[in-house]
């Protein structure tokens, strides 16, 4: 069952002649009576009465015109849908990041897609990284960000920066005007730290049982924003990316001096899967990643 025969029916029932229908459809009259002909062997049944001068539809002929009626308003919603996202006038990017690229990395990704593109549309899921591949596999997302190379065939990674971890500090702490921090000093400090359970914690966790010294978290936050404050208000000191400390650093609400012998990385990373045939949106947005990170990779 060919669209073009579907579209003869339809053109037959609402013009009520061959003749106006071969017409419409810039057809000859023959090619027109040939074309609802197939389709009548094709079901093995009528669907006109030819008893009748005009042009009078059978059962069978009223029940398959809903059909081709519909099929034709979803190949008309096809083709605009299509056209609007070859002009991007319309269409969704999803994507998935933890908090820490969330609040970070994100924004002015998604202010220079949205500069570019204004009638896509962009959807953020805020979840922990361990989840994110999961969404990737089950194709809920177009893209995520993770701190670490996912182990699965059939997602790629593209190296976009590296970060660290820094020592953050109240400017009046002690350990502030030091030019360098022995890691034996942060033994006896008293640490604030995120609650969730990252490759990177696991790391600093096992940097500091490694080299025996204490690491003594005496809070667990849900919010970065919020470490940060309790780190301002002298409730403790902190460990976090440098990427989400860079403006109090360069306003001088906090301090990072460096830390002799710790040196923990941390990859931010842009995953998606390997199989997946990325929109329009999908392709400006991964030209745009390699334009704000030339050196990705």
């Amino acid at each position: 069952m060919d669209f073009p025969e579907l579209e003869v029916l339809i053109s037959l029932a609402q013009e009520g002649s061959f003749s106006r229908a071969a017409e419409r459809l810039n057809r000859s009259q023959p090619a027109v009576s040939q074309a609802l002909r197939r389709l009548e062997d094709e079901l093995d049944t009528p669907l006109l009465d030819r008893s009748s001068r005009k042009v009078t539809l059978t059962a069978s002929g009223s029940a398959l015109l809903d059909y081709a009626l519909r099929m034709a308003q979803l190949r008309q919603d096809a083709f605009h849908t299509l056209e609007n996202l070859r002009h991007f006038k319309r269409g969704v990017l999803r994507l998935a990041a933890n908090e820490s690229v969330s609040g970070y990395v994100l924004p002015p990704l998604v202010r220079a897609f949205r500069r570019a593109y204004q009638s896509i549309k962009i959807e953020v899921a805020h979840c922990p990284s361990s989840g994110i591949p999961a969404l990737l596999m089950d194709q809920d997302v177009d893209f995520g960000f993770l701190s670490y190379a996912p182990v699965h065939k059939d997602l790629t990674t593209r190296l976009l920066f590296r970060d660290e971890l820094a020592l953050v500090l109240f400017p009046t702490h002690p350990l502030a005007s030091h030019r360098m921090v022995d890691l034996e000093q942060l033994g006896r400090e008293s640490f604030i730290a995120h609650h969730a359970q990252t490759p990177t914690r696991t790391h600093l966790l096992e940097f500091f049982a490694r080299e025996r010294v204490p690491l003594k978290i005496v809070m667990e936050l849900s919010n970065l924003e919020t470490i940060k404050d309790f780190v301002k208000a002298g409730e403790g000191i902190a460990l976090i990316p440098r990427m989400c400390v860079k403006r109090e650093l360069e306003t001088g609400e906090l301090v990072s001096p460096p830390v002799k012998g710790m040196a923990i990385g941390r990859d931010v990373r842009l995953v998606y899967r390997t199989s997946r045939s990325h929109s329009i949106a999908g392709r400006a947005f991964l030209d745009l990643v390699g334009r704000e990170f030339p050196e990705a990779k």
